[in-house]
């Protein structure tokens, strides 16, 4: 079924038009002619986005927009303003009053059409991200709430994941650090029959191998400097849940015969005893490096390589899956307001797009770092645009702000632009004799746009 479209314009020239261009680009189309009616037609069509011309008599497009998003039914319907007046201060009150975006008079049809696309593309996220909540409040098939993605690259960690949450067997988890493979060894373990039993994680790269080993293995009182008890480890504690060996590949080579008898035996020895305990332990290993070059660099045990490789499972860094990550960004600020209970309800087209095209090096936790970082610099209820965003991804992507940024916003660069238009239009049609259609070809640009620029320059016969 074709999105649908409601136009909302006094002048009937621009909704014949901006009609014919959005049926010919496959929407559907409503209209209305002045604000009131524009919230008679919301009811009644229930449309996708709205087109709202902002200067109307009566009920002008800002109040029409305020009213949209005090009701709970079209607080989140996109809207894209519909503008002659390109002040800055102008567009900061349509963005305040809850305007995903805008478009200047007169409209170019190419950069309404990206700006439709880009609307739809969020919105459409936003309801699917919706239904995955529901989904997974409902029971609703197996669902994995914490791993988030459709992409193909996200499709076969589901299909391994299916295969091994059910069973006993080890994981090995790789991937570029800041992937997720915490979240996808705690998801294994919520899946898991062992669900409720500890899930014990360890950072075998952030301690010394003493402190580690203790760590893991526990020991007898006086067994070091320091060893004022009894203490039991991390094996010990998870008995019967799952241990996640975080950085595997940065264990020592003593540590490394210790845990290759833990997976083959089932049992461990506290430092300074001489014992062998039994644990039931189901192990899942991480690590940011290659272990197979690890191995063939004598820095890993093979045999222990290949007693964690049981199942190995690669997450792909984010660059790799791009397509994901306006779900993800959703996901995280719905975390957010979940927790805190206010935040931004979601993001503007150009920020989506903003973070869409950045290579984020430390993958999934930088991208949820930046969320929440913009999200403290946007307000309850707002999206998050460009401004909220760090400098980073905002560089190269936003107006103009060097020296000649003061003109442009005063308007002075563009009604010199505007003037040449105008008089490039003027001569093609002269030299055309009126033909409009040879003067679009002349001038590249389409027909409708042509039309419209006609009208707004007064060049009509």
């Amino acid at each position: 079924m074709p999105e649908k479209i409601l136009i909302v314009d006094d002048e009937p020239f621009n909704v014949d038009l901006l009609e014919q261009e959005l049926d010919e680009q496959g929407y559907e189309t409503c209209a209305a002619e002045n604000g009131e009616r524009a919230l008679e037609v919301l009811a009644e069509e229930k449309p996708d986005l709205v087109l709202l011309d902002w200067m109307m008599p009566g009920m002008d497009g800002i109040e029409v927009l305020e009213r949209m998003r005090a009701s709970a039914e079209w607080r989140r319907t996109p809207v894209i303003m519909l503008t002659a007046r390109a002040t800055v201060e102008d567009k900061v009150k349509g963005l305040d009053a809850g305007a995903d975006d805008y478009v200047t008079k007169p409209i170019d049809e190419a950069e309404l059409s990206a700006r439709i696309r880009a609307m739809l593309r969020i919105a459409r996220l936003e309801k699917e991200n919706l239904t995955l909540r529901t989904q997974i409040e409902e029971g609703v098939g197996r669902t994995f709430a914490n791993v988030i993605g459709k992409s193909r690259a996200m499709e076969r960690v589901y299909t391994l994941l299916e295969k091994v949450i059910d069973s006993d067997t080890t994981v090995l988890l790789s991937g570029e650090t800041g992937t997720g493979k915490e979240v996808l060894a705690k998801t294994i373990h919520a899946e898991s029959p062992r669900s409720d039993k500890p899930f014990v994680a360890v950072n075998c790269g952030a301690m010394a191998e003493q402190l580690l080993e203790s760590e893991l293995f526990g020991h007898k009182k006086g067994s070091f400097t320091g060893a004022s008890s009894d203490r039991a480890g991390l094996f010990e504690t998870a008995n019967g849940g799952v241990v996640l060996l975080d950085e595997i590949g940065e264990t020592s080579a003593g540590l490394q015969v210790r845990l290759l008898r833990v997976l083959q035996e089932g049992e461990i020895r506290r430092v300074g005893e001489d014992t062998d305990r039994n644990v039931d332990v189901r192990v899942i290993a991480a690590s940011h490096r290659d272990l197979q070059q690890r191995v063939s660099e004598g820095e890993f045990r093979e045999d222990l390589y290949y007693r964690l490789a049981v199942f190995p499972i690669e997450l792909p860094p984010l660059r790799d899956r791009r397509e994901d990550i306006p779900d993800l960004c959703l996901h995280f600020l719905s975390q957010k307001r979940t927790k805190e209970g206010k935040g931004p309800e979601g993001f503007t087209a150009p920020a989506m797009d903003a973070l869409g095209a950045h290579d984020w090096p430390g993958n999934i936790r930088e991208l949820q770092n930046e969320v929440e970082r913009a999200s403290l610099f946007a307000g309850d209820g707002e999206r998050i645009d460009m401004e909220h965003l760090s400098e980073k991804l905002t560089q190269g992507r936003a107006a103009a702000t060097g020296p000649g940024a003061k003109v442009l916003r005063e308007g002075a660069l563009k009604e010199v632009l505007a003037e040449v238009e105008r008089e490039m239009i003027a001569a093609a049609l002269e030299r055309h004799n009126g033909n409009r259609t040879h003067a679009c070809e002349e001038l590249q640009v389409s027909r409708w746009g042509l039309v419209q620029k006609i009208k707004t320059y007064g060049l009509g016969s």
